[in-house]
């Protein structure tokens, strides 16, 4: 990522900020897109950046984000702009939230507060604008129950992306498991959910907890709870404030490895054949339940 943001979209934040930018430096976690901390006379912003062919990224990004903030229970920036910028640019400038240091406190109140999301009134499964889980399209159709939702619009979308990847016996063991989702997946109400809430898209900050980059849909509140322990990093005192606010089904912790097969076939299509161990190790869990 350059060290400073492209001069091509600097007359379009500076008229969205009202002045100029006296200086910019990138920021941690632009894996995806160039992100970048603007300061200004008006204190810091953020800007997302991507010349990538995806179309609406960014508006798909700014619904996501104003779906996590309308229900009021968690830190989400607020977005102050989105659009097109000359060479091909993309770009979305938001609100910046300042870190602070990570407490027992804060942990607790994300906990609860992701709880409080997940009770938010949700008209169905899927039945939001489609976006993107990272650089993937990501369809949300409305649809009747959980099990149809996960297989329709997250895994067979994914398989099928994946199919050059795969074994047969691969894609065996997934038309297996189709199958058993009805069975495997709680009957719950939909619910909010962020979509992508590994640990990197959680912040704890001067304002509260703070949810970024989401994936969101309506969808089974399990998939938050599982993506928290994909890559680890979350401690356990979230996860007990969130089950004294909001107890999860019994044996929630057996199907985390059942809703990570989402991110990790995506992670498959994005990054390449590295997951597929973990891909086959999760289904083969998952086959076993």
């Amino acid at each position: 990522m350059p060290r400073t943001v492209s001069p091509a979209l600097l007359p379009l934040l500076q008229h969205h900020l009202g002045g100029p930018i006296l200086d910019s430096a990138p920021l941690s976690g632009g894996d995806i897109n160039d992100v970048y901390r603007l300061n200004t006379g008006r204190g810091d912003f953020v800007v997302k950046a991507s010349r990538r062919a995806l179309p609406h990224l960014f508006f798909a990004e700014a619904q996501g984000l104003e779906l996590l903030r309308d229900t009021k229970n968690l830190t989400v920036p607020e977005v102050l702009a989105y659009g097109d910028a000359p060479g091909g640019w993309q770009y979305l400038l938001l609100e910046h939230l300042s870190p602070v240091a990570e407490t027992p406190q804060l942990q607790e109140a994300l906990g609860r507060g992701l709880a409080a999301l997940h009770r938010a009134p949700a008209p169905g499964f899927g039945d939001t604008a489609d976006n993107y889980f990272g650089t993937l399209p990501q369809r949300n159709p409305p649809t009747s129950s959980a099990a149809t939702f996960f297989w329709e619009a997250r895994l067979w979308p994914q398989l099928r992306l994946a199919a050059e990847h795969l074994s047969g016996a691969d894609v065996e063991n997934f038309e297996a498991l189709r199958h058993r989702l009805p069975s495997l997946i709680p009957v719950e109400i939909p619910s909010p959910v962020h979509g992508d809430l590994w640990h990197g898209n959680l912040l704890y900050t001067a304002a509260g907890p703070a949810l970024i980059d989401p994936a969101a849909a309506y969808s089974h509140r399990e998939v938050d709870l599982a993506a928290m322990k994909l890559f680890g990093g979350v401690d356990d005192r979230v996860f007990d404030a969130y089950a004294e606010a909001h107890p999860p089904a019994p044996g929630w912790q057996d199907r985390v490895n059942l809703w990570n097969l989402y991110p990790l076939l995506a992670h498959v299509n994005m990054f390449g054949s590295g997951y597929l161990d973990r891909t086959r190790a999760a289904l083969n869990v998952c086959l076993n339940l």
